[in-house]
């Protein structure tokens, strides 16, 4: 069978200087875009932003808010001190939305004084830029009374250049209102997640020379790396620079573009001159080989580089701005599944959400960081970032720990039928690819999820025929994919470069011992329709409470308040086993990795929260669940016993199970051997055990290559316990 390869459309011969300085003018398909990263986060510690001539400072604290539509919230005058005092980020959904009630959606405003450093303010070149890197879902932004622009859409970052409205040697006035009611322009129109209001990510001050490095490209940093072929031998490397002058006489600038290594040392450099006319934003490209690149090789070895970009004018250095470079090339078969730098790397991970308790979907960069990290723990090759942009930090964090991400825009269940919600959701997926282009994690864009459940006519057909081919020409170099969850034969599954489905047997109708005939049923229709087109598994999986808890498990009811841990731990056992038989899969991911807010679902031990997660929403319980899937994607010894959270039971007799990486487990309840026992892929079982009234005492022993790890746990026999038990 004929694989699916990115190097098909890397190995074309490279373009000349002066048809990359053409095609980046024309179309911005060249460079795709680069991120903020390690600038970013070098940023964020610090708490300022100064590199060169650059000033990147965020200004999340000291803003008043106001959870209404008030006329007029953008006056200089305006007397706010009543209004509350709040932080960045913020949202005002972060209670109401996981209640199980109607949330609001609807205005808001925040407001705060904005200091200028004296030295870039005395500086009558510079320019002044405020970057949101994300607020919900309508935004318009006031300086000293003023409109200096805005944005619509709720997850993509964006900037506005406030320098003509700034007030250089007094009091500055930011005012910004929000929105999130419902927009039959904007997608997401509904979802199984809330749509946050407020100014829910970070907002940065950038004041930057009159030459300088354009932010203003679709909410880009303006510093776009394409790795157009790579090999083990070589990596050819194209970048393009948006370069603005402010100025009115026209520039003739010098950019200087430098590789370097993990420890910060030079390895590469080139230069190049370019004439910048006054007023205007000019695309600027430069190519580079750079000879037996170390590899990016997944959680092995996530080996980054860094670009720097500098700009002079004159032999006075402008700008500087740096990038990541992660080098690795990639593709599919449909028989072998994916490979990452030639090597077979089946991508086994989960699905995510944005959001906390609380607070919503205003988390902080140390919860995105924490939530990769316990991706990274399980054992993930990869993760889906559903169902929308995320914020940088995910991207970053997923980068430096080795993460292949699929990275989706906010195309969900259904579309509106009128031109407005067809440019922005093009302009979601331009902002979802320019932003996040030079992450090498990401090697999926997608295209939508779940769009519709409407057999063989999806009125969504036609826009996803656009932002496909948007994202094609945006970026050639890695594959569009989708979560389809229709019928295997509907032509909307056939659009993109790969498809992925959301099955549920055993939970939404059917069962769990239906896995295997469903995937082998998907492949033998896809295959049918177009011959060897790969195929995956975007989402599956089952609730689960880790208060409910039953000695017999059943399948429950998945919109009644009763999921008990033990059947979602069961699921996931039929589930990967049906997947791992499949190597043909090309990639598959659960759903989900936390509990999350979603304010319509009346189920489970709490309404408003989808209780799939393996882990709890507060991040503080793994489920059983977890450990079946570390003892499956993991090799460090552990054992973990199970259904240790069914405190008191009522049935004299029980049966153990434990899951662990070990090859042999032993089990000792109140102090006496129950056997070492060899495990089937990672599930160690005890048959039937005799308890004794009140206490019992259990433990694990699992010895793995002259390694012994241990765990231990109690729980109570008690005849008059119910079968069907909730603890809090």
């Amino acid at each position: 069978m004929k694989s699916i390869d990115t190097t098909k459309v890397q190995n074309t011969p490279l373009p000349s200087r002066r048809d990359v300085l053409k095609l980046s003018a024309m179309a911005m398909a060249v460079g795709g875009t680069a991120v903020f990263a390690a600038d970013a986060q070098a940023k964020s510690a610090s708490g300022a932003g100064r590199d060169g001539s650059r000033f990147d400072e965020r200004i999340d604290e000291g803003w008043s808010f106001l959870k209404q539509g008030f006329p007029g919230g953008q006056a200089v005058d305006l007397d706010d001190t009543a209004w509350d005092k709040v932080d960045l980020p913020h949202t005002y959904n972060g209670r109401d939305g996981q209640t199980g009630a109607p949330y609001y959606r609807g205005p808001a405003w925040y407001r705060r004084d904005l200091s200028l450093p004296k030295a870039e303010a005395a500086d009558l070149t510079k320019q002044f830029f405020l970057y949101f890197e994300g607020a919900g879902t309508t935004t318009e932004v006031y300086c000293n009374g003023r409109s200096a622009g805005g944005h619509i859409g709720l997850f993509a970052g964006f900037c506005v250049d406030i320098t003509p409205f700034i007030n250089r040697t007094g009091r500055n006035i930011l005012a910004v209102r929000v929105d999130n009611a419902y927009n039959d322009t904007i997608a997401p129109l509904s979802g199984d997640f809330n749509i946050d209001g407020g100014l829910y990510r970070h907002v940065r001050l950038l004041i930057l020379d009159a030459l300088a490095i354009s932010p203003l490209d679709d909410g880009a940093p303006g510093v776009y790396i394409k790795q157009v072929r790579v090999t083990p031998e070589k990596a050819h490397l194209e970048i393009t620079v948006m370069l603005r002058n402010a100025a009115p006489d026209e520039k003739h600038a010098t950019l200087r573009y430098t590789i370097l290594d993990h420890a910060e040392k030079e390895v590469l450099r080139a230069s190049a001159s370019q004439k910048v006319p006054g007023g205007e934003t000019t695309a600027c490209g430069e190519t580079m080989v750079l000879e037996h690149p170390h590899l990016w090789n997944g959680r092995e070895d996530p080996y980054l580089y860094r670009v720097k970009v500098e700009v002079f004018d004159a032999g006075r250095r402008t700008d500087v701005l740096t990038q990541p470079l992660g080098v690795r090339f990639f593709h599919i078969d449909p028989d072998r599944g994916f490979f990452l730098n030639g090597k077979s790397y089946p991508l086994r991970g989960v699905c995510t959400h944005e959001d906390r308790p609380n607070i919503g979907r205003a988390v902080s960069d140390a919860d995105y960081r924490e939530d990769l990290q316990i991706i990274h723990e399980i054992g993930a090759t990869c993760v889906r970032m559903a169902h929308y942009q995320h914020a940088q930090p995910s991207y970053d964090a997923a980068d430096e720990l080795g993460l292949v991400v699929w990275a989706e825009d906010g195309l969900v269940d259904s579309v509106a039928h009128n031109e407005e919600f067809d440019t922005h959701q093009l302009q979601q997926v331009r902002e979802l690819i320019k932003q996040n282009f030079n992450h090498p994690s990401i090697c999926f864009w997608s295209m939508f999820n779940e769009l519709g459940n409407r057999g063989r006519h999806n009125p969504g057909y036609e826009l996803v025929e656009k932002i496909n081919a948007e994202a094609h020409r945006l970026d050639p170099t890695r594959l569009t994919t989708a979560a389809d969850n229709l019928a295997p034969e509907n032509p909307i599954g056939y659009i993109t470069d790969i498809i992925a489905f959301n099955r549920y047997p055993g939970w939404y109708g059917g069962r769990m011992t239906e896995f295997p005939e469903i995937l082998d049923n998907l492949r033998k229709v896809v295959d049918g329709n177009v011959p060897h087109r790969c195929v995956g598994m975007s989402e599956y999986g089952a609730g689960a409470s880790i208060f409910q808890h039953e000695t017999h498990v059943t399948q429950p009811n998945p919109g009644a308040y009763w999921h008990p841990e033990e059947y979602q731990a069961l699921l996931h056992e039929h589930a990967w086993a049906a997947i791992k038989a499949r190597p043909w899969l090309w990639g598959t991911f659960l759903w989900v990795m936390f509990d999350f807010a979603s304010a319509f679902r009346h189920e489970g031990d709490h309404p408003g929260k989808n209780d799939k997660g393996l882990v709890t929403r507060d991040r503080k319980t793994r489920k059983d669940a977890f450990y079946f899937y570390k003892a499956q994607w993991t090799t460090k010894p552990f054992v973990y016993i199970t259904d240790r959270r069914f405190k008191c039971r009522p049935d004299k007799h029980a049966v153990f199970k434990v899951y662990s990486t070990c090859q042999r487990v032993e089990l000792w309840l109140n102090g006496r051997s129950l056997g070492e026992r060899e495990g089937v892929d990672g599930v160690f079982v005890w048959p039937e055990t005799e308890l004794r009234p009140g206490q019992n005492r259990i433990r694990a022993v699992g010895r793995h290559a002259g390694v012994q790890v241990k765990d231990f746990c109690t729980i109570v026999h008690d005849p008059r316990a119910p079968h069907h038990a909730t603890y809090r």
